[in-house]
C-alpha cells in the first residue's frame, strides 16, 4: 500500500511560481486558463528507438491539468530550476520530493 498524499501544498506553489515567471499561459486545447498542479510523473527517455531498449533514464516532470477541458501538460522540473543535481538518493533512486529544489 502506498503512502503517497499527492504534491504538499509548498511543492505546488514553488511549481506554481516557476511557471508564472516563465510566461506559462491558457491551455493550448481550449484557451482556458483554470490549471491544477495534479502529480510529479517520470517520463521515460531511451537511446534508441529500439523496441527492447532497456536504459532507465528519465525526465522527472510535473502533471499540470486544465480545469476546463482536462488537457494534461507535462513540464520538466530541470528547466523549471526545480530538481537538484544534489538530490538524496535513497536505494538507488531519487524521489522527486527529495530533489525539489
Amino acid at each position: 500500500m502506498s503512502s503517497y498524499k499527492g504534491i504538499s501544498n509548498s511543492d505546488k506553489q514553488k511549481i506554481i511560481s516557476a511557471l508564472k515567471a516563465r510566461g506559462a499561459g491558457s491551455c493550448p486545447r481550449c484557451d482556458d486558463s483554470q490549471w491544477t498542479v495534479s502529480e510529479y510523473a517520470r517520463i521515460e527517455v531511451q537511446e534508441t528507438s529500439a523496441r527492447d531498449s532497456s536504459a532507465g533514464a528519465t525526465i522527472p516532470a510535473v502533471m499540470i491539468v486544465c480545469q476546463h477541458c482536462g488537457f494534461i501538460a507535462q513540464h520538466a522540473l530541470q528547466p523549471l530550476g526545480l530538481w537538484s543535481h544534489a538530490a538524496t538518493i535513497e536505494s538507488g533512486r531519487t524521489t522527486q520530493r527529495e530533489a525539489l529544489a
